[in-house]
Order: structure tokens, then sequence, then C-alpha cells
């Protein structure tokens, strides 16, 4: 499929459209802050007033959290998406995620102690454990492994480890620990967990980036790839690997948030078509926009209260599942 848009001129308006909601997120919560302040705060930072320390400490690393956490789970979308051939794949759907909480609520109740650095590491564990099953259960199936199989299995698996984890939060009275982490939020994020995921997400985007070639290859079918001196089982077990680490990541940031892999992919594909070099680095921006927004959009539902964007970004999700599961049928 021909390409609909302009690469270029979308990639202009679409960082126009980044440095507008940035501003509005550093501007609008619990307490309005004028842009003036703002740049203030960048260019002449005084921590005896109060304001600029609320964008320095508060809300900038917010900001960068959602607008991450959006990249992590769009890029993961896309590249399981172009790499299984499944348009319905996502890592929130198919219990990446819920793997990724299960874990960190165990480090909860076990280890009440530790660090970020062990909270993240056990977020990436229960992915790749999510992620095992699914496969195990979908490769040996009767009849092999399909599109609605993975899903499916995947749903099923998402539904158990959730289970798991809300069982293991009540029996350890963690419910207010974990609170934030299972619907989604970026209100806690600090600027040491920033320092911890940072690198790990740079190698993770970059690594998408060079695969994205060889997902467009395979997108067209594994005789495609094949034909062209590519090993389609190689490229997919890279992909679950950088999915594994962007998912991860995701997941010890602000809990497991679900569909922004599903819906951002599909909206880019109508704009710059299917070749996954520029879906991926498009679905980057456009998943990071759209965390970002509903962070913002989760601060002014019921101030001064904080409601989680995951449930936002779920309202908007199932509908467009739906849509898509009718529209495949």
């Amino acid at each position: 499929m021909s390409r609909r848009i302009n690469w270029r001129l979308l990639l202009f308006f679409s960082l126009m459209l980044m440095v507008v909601v940035f501003l509005i997120s550093l501007r609008f919560g619990a307490s309005q802050v004028n842009t003036t302040t703002i740049v203030k705060s960048f260019l002449n930072f005084d921590s005896g007033i109060q304001q600029e320390l609320i964008i320095r400490d508060i809300r900038l690393p917010r900001t960068l959290a959602a607008f991450l956490v959006g990249t992590c789970l769009a890029v993961a979308g896309a590249m399981m998406q172009g790499a299984t051939r499944n348009l319905l794949a996502d890592s929130g759907l198919l219990g990446i995620n819920a793997g990724a909480a299960l874990s960190m609520a165990l480090v909860f109740a076990f280890f009440s102690r530790s660090n970020y650095l062990v909270i993240s590491l056990a977020a990436f564990f229960g992915a790749a454990l999510a992620t095992g099953l699914v496969y195990l259960v979908t490769r040996y199936a009767k009849g092999g492994m399909s599109p609605l199989r993975l899903i499916l299995a995947g749903t099923a698996i998402n539904s158990l480890l959730t289970s798991l984890s809300q069982a293991i939060s009540l029996s350890f009275n963690l419910s207010q620990d974990l609170a934030f982490w299972f619907v989604g939020g970026a209100a806690n994020v600090t600027w040491a967990q920033l320092k911890i995921v940072g690198p790990i997400f740079f190698v993770a985007l970059i690594a998408s980036f060079f695969i994205a070639p060889s997902i467009t290859l395979l997108s067209m079918g594994d005789e495609t790839a094949i034909s062209l001196g590519k090993n389609p089982s190689r490229i997919r077990g890279l992909t679950m690997v950088v999915v594994l680490f962007l998912a991860g990541i995701a997941v010890s940031l602000v809990g497991s948030v679900s569909f922004i892999g599903l819906i951002v992919p599909h909206f880019v594909r109508s704009l710059v078509g299917y070749d996954y070099r520029l879906v991926i680095p498009f679905s980057a921006i456009f998943g990071g926009l759209l965390v970002t927004i509903a962070d913002v959009c989760a601060r002014m539902v019921n101030p001064p209260f904080e409601t989680p964007f995951g449930i936002l970004v779920a309202l908007i999700g199932v509908p467009f599942l739906l849509y898509l599961v009718w529209r495949e049928s």
C-alpha cells in the first residue's frame, strides 16, 4: 500500500503537536502554572519558587514518563502486529503487561523494601514469563498457532495473571501501594526512576528501528522474507525480546495499561501505509502523544483528585477492539 501522507510533512506537524502537548501538560494540574513560569523554570530555575519546583520535580518527570510509556506500548504493539501478521496483537491483550504487574505484586508482597531497580527487573521477568505461556499454549494447541488462538490465549492468561495480582494485593494488604500500578497512572514517577529506565528505553527503541525493515518483510509473509534471505524465526525472536523490554519499562513506571499498542499502530498505518520503517517511528510519536493527552485529561476529570489515565484509555480502547473484531469477522 502506498503512503497516503507525505511523511516529512506528517513529522513536522507531529513534532509541533508534541511541543503544544508538552506545554499543556506542564501548565495544567491541581494548580495552574503560566507559560512564563515554565520558561523560567528551564532557563533560570529558582528552587525557592514553589511553582518552578512543581514544574521541575513533579510535572516534567510525569510528562516525560507518560510520553515514554505511550512510546513503549505503541512501538511494542506495532512490532507484534507486523511480526505475527496479527492486527489485534498488543502487549496488554496478550498478557505481557499483566505478567509484569504480577511480578511487581510479588516483589511488593515479599520484598517490600526493594528499590526501583529490583522492581524493574521483576517487571521484565514477569513479561517474559507471560510471553512464554502464551507461546506454549498457542504453539501446541490443536490446529496450531493462529491469530484468533493467540488473542484467545492471551486474553485468558491476561485474566489469570490479573486475578493472581489482585489476590496477592488483597492477601498482603497492598491495595494502596499497587492501586496506581494496576490501573495506570504517572503521578508518582520520579527522576530516579527515569534515570534507570531511560538508557534501556533508548536501546530498545533504536533496536526497533533497526528491526523495522525485517518486520516489513514478515508482514508480507514468511515466504517473502525467506526469498530475500531473512530468517523469520530469528526476526520474531528478536522482536519479542525488544517487546519484552518495552512492555517491562512501561509497566514498571505506570502499571498495566492496555490498548495503546492496539489503537496507535492502526491509526499510523492509515496515515503512512504498511512500511514499518515509518510505522514504528510514527507509532512512537503518536503513542507518546496519546498517553500524555490522556494523562492531562485524567488530571482535569475530577480535580483535585487523580483519575489514572489507564481508565480513560480503556474507555477508548474497548470500543475500538470490538470494532476491529467486528470488521475482521
